[in-house]
């Protein structure tokens, strides 16, 4: 009867240490991209300010912009840059949005 009762207890230890073994599905990202204009001259505007959730990033020199580890689903993008109004949009993310612009009027 110990031998059973051991036994027992050995199945029911190796199978609560393998369940609890199992590895987290993996979170799927994508990547939001583009470059920010001038919505009269069409020049790009260094320098602005995205804000996405809790990041915030800047343009580079020519404009381009880079946003990583994006879950997919709709997310807000708010831009601002002094001398500019604010801008503010939505992007669908379903897989990776390259080649986004986004333009900013003069105020």
């Amino acid at each position: 009867m110990k031998a059973l009762n051991l036994i027992a207890a050995i199945l029911i230890t190796s199978t609560i240490m393998f369940a609890s073994n199992e590895k987290a599905p993996i979170a799927v990202t994508t990547t939001i991209s583009g470059q920010i204009l001038d919505k009269t001259t069409g020049e790009a505007l260094a320098g602005v300010k995205i804000e996405f959730e809790e990041t915030v990033i800047y343009s580079d020199l020519d404009g381009n912009f880079e946003i990583n580890n994006v879950v997919p689903g709709t997310h807000k993008i708010n831009t601002s840059l002094i001398s500019y109004n604010n801008t503010s949009i939505e992007v669908d993310c379903k897989s990776e949005n390259k080649g986004l612009e986004i333009k900013l009027d003069n105020e």
